[in-house]
């Protein structure tokens, strides 16, 4: 089987999704190793989403005041 090429940067919410996959897979598989494997797949898909998040969060863009300074109130 050929994995198809995406086009477009992974987004926390395909790793969120791709967790759940996991997870679903996961209670349907009967055997214990199998079971493991997707369960660990799963956090790791959730940790990748949060590092994710966290980069874009680290990489907003501070707002640019006029006189180059933000004023207070």
């Amino acid at each position: 089987m050929q994995a198809s090429r995406s086009t477009h940067a992974m987004t926390k919410e395909d790793c969120r999704a791709n967790a759940l996959k996991c997870y679903r897979n996961a209670q349907k598989a009967a055997d214990r190793e199998v079971r493991r494997t997707l369960l660990d797949l799963a956090v790791q898909w959730r940790e990748l989403a949060t590092q994710i998040e966290r980069l874009q969060y680290e990489n907003v863009a501070e707002p640019v005041f006029r006189s180059g300074r933000p004023t207070l109130h």
